[in-house]
């Protein structure tokens, strides 16, 4: 596999964020903030967006200023493409027609994925880049939730538009997300991640559909942190380098949101025995 040529995936990258940052506005502009949807239209350097560096780490992360894509990622690749069966099904894929939005695909089976497929580091990027242009649009990933309701924004926006994107981040937190928008409905949902802080969220909830609705996602909100805390987000330090890769798999796999899931469920009962009344 070639060395990758920073500056020609920048400007590569940067045209699909042109397109990306346009259709997140037609599909979720209304729950954008407004100076920031004002700053998005008015947006003609897309190429300043990407920065493309090595800090240690393979995942690529977005803050409102730019979308950041590992250099390091590239080490890994060129690797991997000199091991045997690299790219053995260029055609594969880790999704159907069924499980774009909800599915069991974690990074694992995204790594197995470029080895089968044999994705270069520019493919690699472009899995990852509409997840990370929907936190630069105002997706918030301060949260648990608020990080599983931007995958699934990012995977509902793909399969609408026949979008690339890896249909393997967070699956976990997607499927909460996706119970909660069972109960709360599509459009709270994408308000909420679009919402700056859990304060405003629950306030919203209280004012839009009840405080049984806020004091369900409280317990969720509360639960689901400690659980990804422990288990995950405090290990962080130890995802660097090539070992860290594994170590990232082994801790996402020990995240069991199972005590959450016995809350939603229970309140379902509720509501269904109330509505039976």
């Amino acid at each position: 596999m070639k060395k990758l040529n920073v500056e020609k995936t920048q400007t590569y990258l940067a045209s699909k964020v042109k397109l990306y940052i346009k259709l997140i506005i037609k599909e979720y502009g209304k729950y954008i903030p407004i100076t920031l949807l004002e700053q998005l239209n008015s947006m003609t350097d897309y190429r300043q967006i990407i920065k493309i560096y090595d800090y240690g780490q393979i995942n690529a992360y977005a803050n409102r200023n730019q979308i950041s894509m590992p250099l390091c990622a590239d080490k890994v690749l060129n690797m991997m493409s000199k091991m045997l069966g690299y790219g053995i099904n260029r055609n594969h894929k880790t999704y159907n027609t069924e499980t774009t939005v909800v599915n069991n695909n974690g990074f694992g089976t995204y790594l197995l994925h470029v080895f089968i497929s044999g994705t270069d580091t520019k493919g690699y990027y472009d899995d990852l880049l509409l997840h990370e242009t929907v936190h630069f649009c105002g997706g918030d990933g301060s949260s648990v939730l608020k990080e599983g309701m931007v995958e699934l924004l990012t995977r509902m926006l793909a399969q609408k538009y026949n979008l690339r994107t890896s249909f393997c981040g967070y699956p976990k937190e997607v499927k909460l997300c996706y119970k909660l928008m069972e109960i709360m409905g599509e459009d709270t949902i994408k308000r909420l991640a679009f919402m700056t802080n859990v304060k405003s969220e629950i306030m919203y909830l209280r004012e839009t559909l009840g405080d049984d609705i806020a004091e369900l996602y409280i317990k969720v909100y509360e639960i689901a942190e400690r659980e990804f805390y422990f288990k995950y987000y405090s290990h962080m330090k130890e995802f660097n380098n090539i070992l860290g890769i594994f170590k990232k798999i082994i801790f996402y796999k020990n995240i069991d949101y199972s005590q959450v899931y016995s809350i939603i469920d229970e309140y379902s009962e509720k509501l269904n025995s109330k509505n039976k009344k």
